[in-house]
């Protein structure tokens, strides 16, 4: 339970799920403490560790059997894209009655050849597995289930935020572009772990270009990951070391994003970024890869790039206004159902009409 966005889709409905009537435990890979493990466990959640089925797979397929045996539980929701295949498989032999796969992404996590057949294999044989097919939208769902079977039984939860959270403070912008060393710069901001997916290799090939025409512009990004170290050395051998400031996973998002003067997100698929959902209740610009579902824009402040073409992302930087629109942001994001409270009551009605 790192701060992935996942993670804080769970965690956002979570807390807002009225936990008197719904018992909630999460069973994670690994045996490292979590980021939210303590929130968790004074919500009255329980947290199971399992061992990671790509080190010790016989332990992680034991660990997952027991757990699920012993609770007897009356739902598992998997989080896991093709690889929920796992739980939801040992689920139906140990007769749990309703099991729920739910598409976060629109690709395999990996770039590995071989671990893509495994992905693909597990994608399909999913769909015997699950009784119910939920995803964070319409794209997602037709990718992880198939388009005839999402289109019959798919049902849409939407990456919930809490809108109020996240909307802008210019007092907090200042103080934290000070505590930056930012302040007099033009930000572009980059939240998301240093994984394949997130292609911050595309981030790089930007800010050099950007950069010969305006040295001011900084990169800031916020994250942790397997390929964090490869994207520092690339910086030093790119000697963009004076355009670009590193930071760990944080949990004050919020509080950066009003830092920000574009949010940048190159990756090579998503299902439906819950990061672009935070940034537009707080009015900031975004530029995207094309390849990210359009449902995403929810107010007009997203701009969609190909990722074949470095020249119109450096266009669209460097002739961006920089001008906040942040009015009624909350009332925008309510209204295209992205509010926590509502889609929480809606999860929750869900878990207790099926049993």
């Amino acid at each position: 339970m790192g701060r992935g966005g996942v993670e804080s889709f769970m965690m956002n409905y979570y807390r807002y799920i009225d936990r008197s009537k719904i018992q909630i435990d999460f069973v994670v890979h690994g045996f490292e403490k979590g980021d939210y493990d303590d929130e968790i466990l004074e919500l009255g959640g329980r947290i199971y560790q399992v061992p990671v089925k790509s080190i010790n797979y016989r332990g992680n397929i034991k660990a997952l059997k027991k757990i699920i045996t012993d609770q007897k539980y009356n739902i598992i929701h998997a989080h896991m894209d093709a690889m929920s295949y796992i739980p939801l498989k040992i689920a139906k032999k140990e007769g749990v009655s309703f099991r729920i796969a739910h598409s976060h992404s629109t690709g395999h996590l990996t770039n590995n050849p071989l671990k893509k057949i495994i992905n693909e294999y597990a994608r399909y044989s999913l769909r015997r597995c699950a009784t119910h097919f939920f995803a964070c939208s319409s794209f997602a769902g037709k990718w992880l289930f198939g388009e005839k079977l999402f289109e019959k039984k798919g049902i849409i939860i939407n990456n919930a935020i809490e809108a109020e959270k996240f909307l802008f403070n210019s007092e907090i912008r200042s103080k934290i572009r000070v505590n930056l060393g930012i302040e007099k710069k033009k930000v572009l901001g980059h939240v998301g772990r240093f994984i394949y997916q997130k292609n911050h290799i595309f981030l790089l090939k930007i800010l050099s270009e950007v950069i010969k025409i305006d040295n001011s512009i900084v990169l800031v990004l916020v994250g942790n990951g397997y390929l964090k170290k490869e994207i520092e050395n690339e910086v030093v051998r790119l000697s963009l070391m004076n355009n670009i400031v590193f930071l760990d996973s944080r949990n004050d998002v919020n509080d950066l994003l009003n830092a920000f003067d574009i949010l940048l997100l190159p990756s090579y698929f998503e299902g439906l970024s819950i990061c672009l959902i935070e940034s537009q209740a707080n009015g900031l610009p975004a530029i995207i890869s094309d390849t990210i579902t359009q449902d995403v824009d929810i107010s007009g402040l997203i701009s969609f790039k190909p990722l074949n073409n470095i020249e119109k992302w450096t266009d669209a930087i460097l002739n961006e206004k920089n001008e906040r629109n942040y009015s009624e942001m909350k009332q925008k994001i309510m209204y295209a159902n992205y509010d926590i409270v509502t889609n929480a009551k809606r999860l929750q009605d869900f878990y207790q009409n099926l049993i």
